[in-house]
């Protein structure tokens, strides 16, 4: 008996071990022809490293246990349809069907697979079950030499530079399985990856796909100013709540979703949970309120939504189609706030008191010329924000460095990121990092959810 406890007390340890962990690194949107969000890929961090993107065999089951539980699958999906997993189809994934809904999957199969006999048992079976399979068109390994799998893959992935060359691989693949659709994809992470023409080739794109830019006549309409204005107001502490209070009345989406973020119980209790943990040393009281800090970041969102929404109604009107809340590319929303809040993160971490409450709103303001469906050059002359453009170019002290330290993160840029950290004295601990990306997409799942983006069933499915 007590050898027997040993060796399962051995293996629950070796579960443990952080060679064998996985975490999640990133989340692209999979976007389609109305750039819409239909779906997210992620991608992986196998083994505690920055040896992102597939999660390897051996860190399947901590994905199947610590990634998809069931709080995880909800926050991840949010309004998609199914999740794109880059991973290998071991049997875990059959003996663990219970725990999620593989027809809210599509697995990446990983580069150049070796079709072994695991492999090739399993993927007819998840088949069956409901999953869908993808494979990259350049990488397709035994897949392309097995007419019973090649049957079971549902997408092809293409680099959209080399799309042109690979069509005839492409068209001749479709002839053995006409199911097959098409994904593009481009090397570099960028905010906005595609263009609109760019996407036409394919079924969906990895990656933002651009909005209609507003057609601007010799000067901004007013709201813009004043969105523009109230933004730098609050980056700099300088602004009066009745003035607040009045835009508020004026602008019914800030109104609006400054309602569902105060009136939320989950994000109020979320908020201060996290400032909790980022500030040991200072324990909140049970009966502690939103600090003054926390409304501004707040009032910040508010601001950006009521900027989206107008800019969003400007540009049908200028189209002359019709404008339906319920069908907008509310992706940028949900990438601005998880950026902003990871940098809130890190400079909980690094900055003085004075500095640190800056980090939310300076991480929104990134995406500012997306809001207004504007240039990012037109947008960062404006006056109000040309002395947060700093934090972005080189600038900006800590705070900028920080900021530069996580876009280079976003973007792939690791080495950028360390050697940003190291010059600025920042201890870059991979745990510390994937602990912040988590806590960020919990965070901005709760405010979408607050904000009326995200619907409660939303992510349930799973």
């Amino acid at each position: 008996m007590s050898d027997s406890w040993r060796s399962r007390q051995s293996i629950y340890e070796d579960q443990e071990l952080p060679a064998l962990q996985c975490r999640v690194y990133s989340r692209i949107a999979l976007q389609d022809h109305d750039c819409i969000t239909k779906g997210y890929c992620l991608e992986f961090a196998p083994g505690n490293s920055f040896d992102f993107g597939f999660c390897r065999e051996q860190n399947v089951v901590s994905l199947l246990r610590d990634v998809l539980t069931v709080g995880n699958t909800r926050v991840l999906l949010g309004s998609a349809d199914f999740l794109m997993l880059p991973t290998v189809p071991t049997t875990h994934w059959v003996k663990q069907v219970r725990k999620y809904n593989p027809k809210k999957v599509i697995m990446w199969l990983a580069n150049s697979l070796e079709l072994n006999d695991e492999y090739k048992d399993s993927i007819p079976r998840l088949k069956k079950m409901g999953m869908r399979f993808a494979i990259r068109v350049d990488a397709m390994g035994d897949i392309a030499s097995n007419p019973e799998i090649l049957s079971c893959i549902d997408f092809l992935m293409v680099d959209a530079s080399r799309y042109d060359e690979f069509l005839p691989i492409i068209e001749s693949l479709k002839r053995q399985n006409e199911r097959l659709e098409i994904i593009g994809f481009k090397q570099e992470n960028h905010i906005i990856n595609f263009t609109k023409d760019e996407i036409k080739p394919f079924k969906y794109v990895l990656g933002m796909v651009e909005n209609s830019l507003i057609e601007y006549g010799n000067t901004r309409p007013k709201w813009q100013h004043e969105m523009l204005r109230l933004q730098a107001q609050l980056y700099s502490s300088i602004y009066d709540s009745k003035d607040i209070s009045l835009y508020m009345q004026n602008y019914p989406y800030m109104s609006k979703c400054m309602k569902g973020l105060l009136g939320s119980s989950h994000l109020t209790a979320l908020t201060l949970k996290l400032e909790n943990q980022l500030n040991t040393a200072n324990l909140v009281p049970e009966n502690s309120t939103l600090s003054s800090a926390d409304i501004r970041d707040y009032i910040a969102i508010s601001i950006v939504y009521n900027t989206f929404m107008l800019s969003e109604k400007l540009v049908c009107e200028q189209k002359k189609i019709p404008f339906d809340e319920s069908h907008l590319n509310y992706e940028v929303l949900v990438q601005a706030i998880h950026f902003a809040m990871v940098v809130h993160f890190f400079a909980s971490e690094v900055c003085d008191d004075l500095i640190a409450p800056q980090a939310f709103i300076a991480g929104l303001l990134r995406y500012t010329h997306l809001y207004l469906h504007d240039t990012y050059d037109r947008t960062f002359s404006e006056f109000p924000l040309d002395a947060v453009s700093s934090l972005y170019n080189g600038g900006g002290g800590q705070l900028g460095s920080i900021i530069r330290l996580v876009l280079d993160l976003f973007e792939h840029k690791v080495d950028e990121a360390l050697a940003e950290a190291s010059s600025n004295g920042i201890n870059l601990a991979k745990e510390d990092i994937f602990n912040h990306i988590s806590h960020a997409f919990t965070w901005t799942d709760a405010a979408l959810r607050a904000m009326g983006i995200l619907k409660a069933t939303d992510g349930y499915s799973l």
